[in-house]
């Protein structure tokens, strides 16, 4: 697999000054995405004890810190970023600040990620998973389960939001328009490689990733038909 554009490998590192979309990775996580591109095993598959990519949602304003928190204690995380101008006492500034409000994609175990999430942990009170509300609550708990990302979707996920493109879109499924229900791979230009469905939004052609219990889509910037090939079903 290639490497992740624009992604800082440093641990706990600063993104780069450069706008767009940057990541939070750590050399350890690039290295285990390119053992594991090739065999198609996704998260779903790994068994107890092993690491998964869980979503974990922190309280208001708590985000960049629950994320520097995490990676002082050696978890693996990304936190996808982005610039936005916005209006500050008067003035137009450019803001660099989480795509994803809130949100926290971490790579552990079940286990570890009770250091975190339950009591007398002290991050508890403002770090919390992101449940999936389609599936059944947990006899252990009484709570939907956490949701966790199937390890290749995520990859995915990163190539997508790691590029440099202010016109990457976060959207709700209800805004999404696919043109057909086929999966695609972008062939060429800054996302290549990305897989997802085709469809339009801010009318434009985009292609779409969507993450298992997820309720956002992101979308790519505008997509010439020539950059798309099918995939077989």
């Amino acid at each position: 697999m290639d490497a992740l554009p624009n992604a800082d490998t440093r641990r706990g590192g600063k993104n780069p000054s450069s706008a767009g979309l940057t990541s939070c990775t750590s050399p350890e996580v690039q290295s285990h995405e390119t053992k594991n591109s090739q065999t198609g095993v996704s998260s779903d598959c790994v068994s107890e004890g092993k690491k998964q990519w869980f979503v974990l949602r922190a309280t208001y304003g708590r985000t960049e810190k629950a994320h520097d928190y995490l990676q002082a204690k050696n978890i693996e995380t990304y936190l996808p970023m982005h610039y936005v101008i916005k209006e500050i006492d008067g003035k137009r500034k450019l803001v660099h600040e989480p795509l994803l409000p809130n949100i926290i994609f971490a790579y552990m175990t079940r286990e570890k990620t009770y250091e975190f999430i339950k009591e007398p942990a002290i991050t508890a009170k403002w770090l919390k998973y992101y449940t999936d509300k389609t599936k059944p609550t947990e006899p252990e708990t009484g709570k939907n389960p956490p949701v966790i990302i199937p390890y290749n979707e995520m990859i995915n996920f990163i190539k997508l939001t790691s590029v440099n493109s202010e016109h990457i879109m976060v959207l709700p499924p209800e805004r999404c328009h696919f043109k057909k229900d086929e999966l695609v791979r972008i062939i060429d230009g800054p996302f290549v490689g990305v897989m997802g469905k085709v469809g339009r939004a801010s009318g434009q052609q985009r292609v779409f990733v969507e993450l298992q219990g997820f309720n956002s889509i992101v979308a790519t910037a505008y997509i010439p038909n020539d950059f798309i090939q099918k995939l077989p079903t």
